[in-house]
Formats: C-alpha cells, structure tokens, sequence
C-alpha cells in the first residue's frame, strides 16, 4: 500500500484519537453484543394534569412566586428492583433502563443517591440516541462527578422517553449507588426543544419581543458580565437566574448569586442545574417578531449540584457555591460587587427571562434605596428601565443588577415591568448587596463570611476572568515493603491515571474538589491498601502511597500501551521501566510488538537493554506488507531485568508513515 498519502494516515490516525475518545460519551451498544435497546426494560410515568397545572402556574405568576416548566413525578428505582443487568465484556456489567413520559417535551432526573466506583460511568441520553449518537445529547458522569451530598440531578434530555444507563468494573458492582428518586416531565418547554410541539398554553422560553439580546449592541460593554450570568433550575422543575460572583481571594471559587424567594436552600441545593452561554445567535431587533419567539440559544454547557452557604429573606438573596469547577470551554466571568450603600446614575441587568436565552436591560435613571414594591425602607434597590429596549420577567427572579462601574449591587426580587407597560410601571426591585453584606448576622445569613472570607474589609471588588478555575493535586508514591520505587504502576481515579516513576512516584493534576477512589495496578503486582478514598477541599493532597507486593521472580508482563507516532526518517523509542525483580531474562524472551504503518518494509525494529545492548527484531524486511504485529524471542540471559528496555524503531525510507501502538516484554 505504498500509494496511501501522508495527509489519509494522517486523518485516519486523527479518526482513530476521536473515536477512543468518545468512547466514555457512547452509549454501550455501540461496538458491543447486546441486547437492542428496544428488549431494555421501560418504566412508563402516569399521565400529568395539564390543566391543573395551568391553573396553579397562573396563581404562580400573580404570587411572584419563581417560574415552574416541569411536573416532578417521585419514583424510586434502583439497579436491583428496576432495569435490565448484561454482560458488557469481560471485565464489566452495564445496566440500562428507559423512562417514558409520553408528550414531555423534555426529562430530567433527580438521583438521591449516587456513587459510581472508579472506572464506571452513567449515561443518560435520548432512547432515538441509543442508535445514532450524537455525543452533545449524551450526558456523562464519572467517580469525579462523587459529591459529599450523594446526590445527582441531571440537565434536560430532550423529547419523552430516555435511556439511563450505567457501565461499572464487574468486581466494582457492590460499590454502585444508584437511587432514581425523581423524574421531571416538562409540559410547559424549558425552550422549544421539541420541534413543533407546544404545551396546552404559552410555551415558556418565550420571552416578550421588547427584550434585548445580549449578542445586540447594547451588550457590548459588558461582555465580561455576560459571561457571569446563567440559567438554572432546581428539584427539576422551577427555573431562575443567577450570577457568578467573585470573592476577595480572587480565586475564582464558584460562588453564585441568586434570589432567596427561588427555593434554595440547604435541602435542595444538590438539585441546582445551571445552563451557561444560553443566548441567541443573533440579534433581534428588540419589539420584531422574531425577538418574541424561541430563539437559537444551546443548553449544552450546564454544571450540576450545589452547596448552600447563605440566604436572608430580607434583602432577598441566595448564595450557593456550585460543586464542580468551570471548564475552561465555558469561558466564564466571576463578578466584581459593590456593598456601598449609595446611589448610582444608572444601572444594568442580566437575566433570563421567562426561561429563554439570554438579555440585557438597561437604566440610564439614578437608582433609589426603597423596600420591595418602592416604599420607604432600606432593604432594595429600585430600577427604572429605558423603554422599549427590556424589561424582566418570571424567570428573570435572581439576575444581577450591575452599577456602570460593572459591579454587582443586587438581585432581582421582583416588579411591575413587562413588555407594553405603562411607564410608571417600568421598573424593578432589586436585594441590595449592601444589605446583604451583613444579613442576619450569622454566616448563613450573610454574604461577607463568604466573599471576604479573609476579613479585608473590602467595599468594592473588580470582576476577574479566566478560561480556568482552580484545580489541585494527588501525590504520593508506590514502594515495596522495603521502600524501593515501584515503577509503571498506574493510579486512577477511573477519569484521570498518572503512572509512577521510576522512584515510585506520581501524581494525579487537574482535580476539581470532590471526592476520588485511587486504585494502583501493575501487572504481577498485588497492593495494600487496594484502594484508597481521598478528598480534595480546595488543596492539594499529597502523603496517598501504597506498598505493592510482586512475585520477584514469577513471569510477569510489561506493556506500554502509549501510542507514539513514527515519521519519515526519523527514530522513535516507546519505553517500559522495571523494578523489583532480581536475575536476568530467558533465552527465549517474549517480546511483543504492534507497530501500526502502511510499508513495514521501510522499519528497523530493536530492542535495546537497559545496558545499551542491541537486539535487532526487525531490519527492513516485509517488503510493501502493511504493519507489524508479532512476538520475536530474544535471549536476554545476559540481560538484567532491571532497568529502562526501549523498543526502537527507524524508518528510514519516505513517503509512509505509522505508530508504535503498543509493546510487551515477558520475564
């Protein structure tokens, strides 16, 4: 195959990469023998009330309560008395079970309990995907997603019926939690996902036509801001808006702003959900048609579970700190704050309203301290918005209003405005922040303990940005009872492996805080503990070693499975570190080899000792045959099993080239 171009091996290697890579995004029966997803066991939900639930949502919206877009139905199903267990492979079980809500216009679940060992994973996903994935549609969660709440709450997945699937180590099947407490049936759209469907009466996510999107000129100078703000919903069912805020450590911990009258608190902050960058592509110009219809906005980036950490009645506010990090495709923006209790020449605000994408509204009047509702007090900040171009709705409840210096001063509690009011009616009220600041006095009804956690006494704090949060690490080291490093043992979390060097030692980075089961293994290798359980609490972890056991002098395998790329004239080396053995090779040694290229005739394959010394395997033979893939024997008697072994290969020809897939040695 001597004519196959560079540029295909290139796209073929590239196609290879994304498949492996997908594969934790892939439901199981792709690449796999089991049962269609048709014979998989169906839990089907009764049938919701349309019409008491119209009638509540319009007593709902004249309370100012927060806006509902789905019917919690309580379940309770768990992998032993629902589903469907199958062998996967060898190696692991999956369980898979569908949920139909026959006319949901999307489902979420509400897991109250959840615990998935290492190297096992949950997938939920639309039942159409179990044939044709689209990897945006599947949700996924790991041992990483492990909270100390135990609990797991999902995004939407869109349309009526739905797979939960879950894939675990065979040996690792008693460690599974998994308790399915909720399903939530939207009946009123979290946004018109379902194309061409409507609920019984207006769809939400249909925002008035005078808002403004955030993508239109007016939301140029306050790009950063935008990025702060998100949609979420808690307990599956109740939607509202909210704000990353920043707190004096500048560290960009993922405390979020929101409204004291959405619900949240200690007992259901677990069910927090947030949806981030949910706005139009496009802007429509404010009052059109078009900007009072459904817009192009996704709900693919969204964050789940939360802590409370504080709430007061008074001046209205929330503050949770969501429990995963920010990836950095989400490109967030953490808020600066103003706790002076002043007056500002105007005023703008991010929201959500009734659902739909993102918009901005904006107040070129001076701000005025009032109670709720205008009245004489202290507790609100009062905005009176430019008309025509915005305005907020149910929905909106918790968005922040920001000072012209860009500041967060408060978060909406409610008002009169909508789209077509009156002009004494187009105004806001807004829980100050000053208020907040000190709250109830204590730390859960007060802002100050958690954005000054350091007492500066800062009265302003500037927003700040970054791809990034904070992420830490897990180190320790792998030895033998005598304290000799133990080398290529591989420590995972089942999301994330480091391998040891050749002291023994490794570390795991990257890690958001939550909780990790560490496993080492190596083959030839027992180890104690077998496992160990770590936090991590916004630090890193160091001190989490094991001690491994080998046979000394028992045959055992060594593989780097390391895909290193081969070029035109040019020299690779894939290598594989021993330790812990005593004596020499065989003289007959195994030594496997998987070297993927399109003309092995241009190869010369060695094995090199830890000494220096050559074995050549292969020089230029195989003439225009594709790859090489077989065992050669080496008498390694002279040969110390200690040491780094190196395979090498050269090619040394043009115009083809390949990989080192994967390598052993067996003494």
């Amino acid at each position: 195959m001597k004519t196959l171009s560079a540029a295909l091996l290139l796209l073929l290697g590239a196609s290879l990469s994304a498949q492996a890579a997908d594969t934790l995004h892939r439901p199981a029966s792709f690449g796999h023998a089991i049962r269609s997803i048709d014979r998989v066991e169906v839990r089907k939900m009764p049938a919701i009330d349309l019409v008491r639930l119209n009638a509540e949502d319009r007593q709902r919206d004249r309370r100012g309560l927060p806006v509902r877009f789905a019917a919690p139905i309580a379940v309770n199903y768990t992998t032993a008395n629902a589903g469907t267990w199958e062998t996967l492979d060898e190696d692991h079980l999956v369980w898979r079970m569908r949920v139909s809500s026959p006319g949901a216009l999307s489902l979420n679940f509400g897991f109250t309990e959840f615990r998935m060992p290492a190297g096992g994973r949950l997938l939920v996903y639309p039942a159409a995907e179990a044939r044709a994935t689209n990897a945006t549609l599947v949700r996924t969660y790991t041992d990483a997603d492990n909270e100390t709440h135990g609990q797991l709450w999902t995004p939407i997945v869109d349309g009526d019926e739905a797979v939960i699937e879950v894939v675990v180590p065979r040996a690792k099947k008693d460690q599974l939690k998994l308790r399915l407490a909720q399903v939530g049936h939207d009946y009123a759209g979290f946004r018109n996902i379902a194309a061409g469907r409507r609920s019984v009466f207006q769809t939400r996510g249909t925002s008035g036509s005078c808002n403004t999107d955030v993508v239109c000129p007016e939301g140029d100078a306050w790009r950063d801001q935008i990025r702060a703000v998100a949609a979420y919903s808690t307990g599956g069912s109740i939607f509202c808006t909210g704000s990353l805020v920043n707190n004096t450590a500048n560290d960009r911990k993922m405390y979020f702003l929101t409204a004291n009258h959405c619900g949240l608190s200690s007992s259901n902050a677990a069910s927090l959900v947030t949806y981030w960058n949910y706005q139009n592509s496009t802007c429509r110009v404010p009052g059109s048609t078009a900007s009072g219809q459904n817009g192009n906005g996704s709900l693919s980036q969204s964050l789940t579970g939360a802590f409370f950490r504080a709430s007061s009645a008074t001046s209205d506010f929330a503050l949770l700190e969501l429990d995963d990090p920010a990836p950095a495709a989400y490109n967030l923006y953490w808020a600066g704050w103003d706790r002076r209790s002043v007056e500002f020449p105007g005023a703008t605000g991010i929201h959500h309203p009734n659902g739909g994408e993102k918009r901005i509204t904006h107040s070129t009047s001076t701000t005025r301290t009032v109670a709720y509702g205008g009245g004489t007090g202290t507790t609100h900040v009062e905005a009176s918005w430019v008309g025509g171009i915005s305005v907020t709705e149910p929905g909106s409840s918790g968005s922040p209003l920001y000072s012209p210096d860009k500041r967060v001063i408060g978060q909406l509690h409610g008002g009169p405005s909508y789209c077509g009011a009156p002009t004494a009616s187009m105004k806001d009220y807004y829980g100050r922040v000053s208020v907040s600041w000190a709250g109830g006095g204590t730390n859960s009804t007060r802002l100050s303990t958690w954005l000054d956690a350091g007492n500066t006494g800062a009265s302003t704090l500037d927003g700040i940005g970054g791809s990034t949060t904070p992420t830490y690490t897990i180190s320790g080291s792998v030895t033998t009872s005598a304290g000799a490093g133990i080398a290529n043992v591989v420590v995972s979390t089942g999301s994330a492996s480091a391998t040891t060097n050749s002291s023994g030692a490794y570390t795991l980075s990257g890690l958001s805080n939550g909780t990790y089961t560490l496993t080492p293994s190596l083959s030839g290798y027992t180890f104690s503990p077998t496992s160990r359980s770590v936090t991590v609490s916004s630090a890193n972890v160091t001190g989490q070693n094991f001690t491994g056991t080998g046979s000394g002098t028992g045959v055992q395998t060594y593989t780097n499975g390391t895909d290193y790329p081969i070029n035109d004239n040019s020299t690779i080396s894939s290598p594989i570190t021993v330790s812990g053995r005593s004596g020499n090779g065989q003289a007959s040694t195994p030594v496997a080899v998987n070297i993927i290229h399109t003309y092995r005739g241009d190869l010369v394959v060695d094995l090199v000792a830890p000494d220096g010394s050559v074995y050549n395997l292969l020089n230029r033979s195989g003439g225009s045959a594709d790859n090489v893939n077989q065992t050669f024997n080496v008498n390694l008697s002279s040969e110390a099993l200690n040491g780094t072994w190196n395979l090498r290969v050269r090619d040394a020809a043009n115009a083809d080239t390949g990989r080192i897939d994967s390598w052993s040695i067996t003494f």
